[in-house]
């Protein structure tokens, strides 16, 4: 600390005592967070050790960047911060309509950063980004580890249980029509958006702590075990590419014929971005939401655990969430992404996650772990 030598030798000894003081505080509470996020952090560095492991098992090669997510997730936390912060000024001046607005924004901003949040939000910001390199990295290898063979019996299993008939022609008499079809591709689009707020939402979140870490938890499981482990074993590419892949005479033909026709008279980017992900897919290349992978729908869980994050604050935001989940798995049968029994799995497998999170963190020693005591937050399972 540099200390001004015409301050007085009193107002100098506050000084420097308040700055250790401050010093103090901030490392008790990285400690403290540091203990709190073990498991998450123990779980992450896990998943990163078996991204760099199973291509050498396999004798892959592989280009991933650990930075790949790095300048996007920092964009996007400044975005949403200025969106939120936007959001409340407007409530404030609107709704609240204090006194005194500026004064009011600052006495509002002091109470929310606080030290101790600011210590929470620090690791999960931290490690999140390589998590994401992590991902895309597996995700685009999938094909090379195993190649795409599910999409014949995932197919045809979807025909059986839907009584002789292809999902996407039960749905085409509901959602055929370019306008409908153009709001369900902007709602799918918008899945990248509230994901990433709702897991924002949780990082900065300290009144659950519980509920919070049970969030985070699930959300990093699903990706890797659904969208990564199961995704291997059961490598599979969609019906946008059931033709490409499988050389078959293609059951999904007319779906895609209608959905390039929709585009001539209503937006369907989903269709520039099923090109992109082949071209890539014939490249070899990684990018930022790369890689192909059907069964089970990544999108679809996470949508879920929306809905099971919704059910344990509100009823009203759990409702909200599952009509946005429905729209998602609707969307993803009726734009070519996924086969029907994608979904279904999705669905089984975050409910599975969220159900195996919640009673890990129910055990006395885990909470003792991670909070020194019992953690008394009201179980969210």
């Amino acid at each position: 600390m540099l200390i001004d030598r015409a301050m007085p030798p009193g107002l100098v000894r506050r000084s420097a005592a308040a700055t250790d003081h401050w010093a103090r505080r901030a490392q008790r509470e990285l400690v403290r967070s540091l203990r709190e996020h073990s498991l998450l952090i123990a779980l992450i560095a896990a998943y990163v050790g078996y991204g760099r492991l199973l291509p050498r098992w396999f004798g892959v090669a592989t280009a991933g960047a650990d930075d790949l997510y790095s300048g996007l997730f920092f964009v996007l936390t400044g975005a949403a911060a200025a969106v939120v912060f936007l959001c409340y000024a407007i409530h404030l001046k609107l709704v609240v309509k204090p006194a005194d607005f500026v004064a009011a924004i600052q006495a509002d901003l002091r109470r929310f950063l606080t030290l101790r949040r600011l210590c929470m939000v620090l690791p999960v910001m931290l490690i999140l980004p390589l998590f994401g390199a992590t991902f895309s990295n597996l995700k685009v290898l999938i094909p090379a580890i195993v190649p795409f063979s599910w999409d014949p019996t995932l197919s045809e299993w979807d025909r059986l249980l839907h009584g002789g008939y292809y999902p996407w022609q039960i749905l085409q008499p509901l959602l055929g029509h370019p306008y409908v079809t153009s709001f369900i591709n902007a709602v799918y689009h918008l899945w990248f958006f509230l994901a990433y707020g709702v897991v924002c939402w949780q990082i900065a979140s300290t009144d659950r702590p519980r509920l919070r870490m049970q969030y985070l938890l699930t959300f990093v499981l699903i990706w890797a075990v659904i969208g990564n482990i199961a995704a291997l074993l059961l490598s599979s590419a969609g019906p946008v590419y059931y033709g490409r892949i499988t050389g078959l005479t293609d059951p999904y033909a007319p779906l895609m014929t209608y959905l390039q026709h929709a585009s001539t008279i209503a937006p369907v980017p989903a269709l520039q971005v099923q090109d992109m992900l082949w071209s890539l897919y014939q490249s070899q290349g990684l990018a930022l939401g790369g890689g192909i992978s059907a069964m089970p729908s990544l999108h679809v869980a996470i949508a879920v655990s929306f809905v099971l994050l919704g059910r344990a604050i509100d009823r009203r935001l759990a409702i909200a969430f599952a009509v946005f989940a429905g729209l998602i798995f609707l969307g993803s049968i009726h734009l070519g992404w996924h086969y029907a029994i994608d979904g279904y799995a999705a669905i089984l497998g975050a409910w599975l996650i969220w159900r195996a999170v919640g009673w890990i963190l129910g055990r006395p020693f885990v909470a003792r772990l991670l909070w020194g005591g019992p953690e008394t937050t009201p179980n969210a399972n």
